[in-house]
């Protein structure tokens, strides 16, 4: 699949990487036209909405995308073809993705709990993968420009993304903020699927059984194994 990038030809970066920072600059921007006015929203939109729920909220987020990251990069490391490191990162991209639709139609702060609850393991998925997948494909001698570059594209993205979600929601509501938001990380997300076509495809004799995962999701939820 033939997806348009920003070409870094100056840098000279490889292909695999130039696709790792075009998605993930675009989904970091979407999320910033609406995590700064999230508060604002679920306290004067959500019924039983306050500060102390989008401490909550935050709160569930952490602790299941903490439980939850650690098991998953286990098992991808274990499995040694990068095909299962491209669709966990394609599933938790596309899953946060359609979690600003579902901001759409909460009206209960139980909604929003649910929704983090989904965006924290589409991000336990995501997290992962995509650090896995770059830290094998960064360019030898470039890996501090590689680091920098996604960084501060996101940092400049992320600065005009605020400004506009800031005008978004001031002139046409949240539910501008929302949609824009929702729209922007499925482009984003659709980058990854570029990744099929250059990752190596390695045999796999490993695989992971069922009791195996529910020990690393085990020692994931106590801090432990690892």
């Amino acid at each position: 699949m033939k997806i348009p990038t920003i070409k870094f030809r100056s840098l000279k970066l490889n292909k695999i990487i130039e696709i790792l920072i075009n998605g993930n600059i675009i989904i970091t921007a979407a999320w910033g036209f609406i995590n700064p006015f999230f508060a604002v929203f679920v306290t004067n939109q959500i019924k039983d909405g306050s500060l102390l729920a989008v401490g909550i909220a935050s709160t569930l987020y952490w602790i299941v995308k903490s439980a939850l990251q650690m098991p998953i990069a286990k098992v991808l490391d274990k499995l040694s073809s990068e095909d299962d490191d491209a669709i966990a990162l394609m599933l938790g991209s596309f899953l946060i993705s359609l979690v600003p639709f579902g901001f759409l139609m909460a009206t209960q702060i139980i909604h929003i709990y649910f929704l983090h609850i989904i965006l924290a393991f589409g991000d336990a998925l995501r997290v992962p993968s995509w650090n896995a997948i770059f830290t094998r494909h960064v360019d030898k001698g470039k890996e501090g420009i590689s680091w920098g570059l996604n960084s501060t594209l996101c940092g400049y993205l992320l600065a005009i993304a605020t400004l506009c979600g800031g005008w978004i929601a001031e002139k046409i509501g949240f539910q501008g903020v929302f949609i824009f938001g929702g729209v922007i990380s499925i482009l984003g997300s659709v980058f990854f699927l570029a990744l099929v076509k250059y990752l190596r495809k390695l045999p796999s004799n490993q695989k992971v059984t069922f009791k195996e995962f529910v020990d690393y999701l085990r020692d994931g939820m106590l801090g432990r194994g690892f």
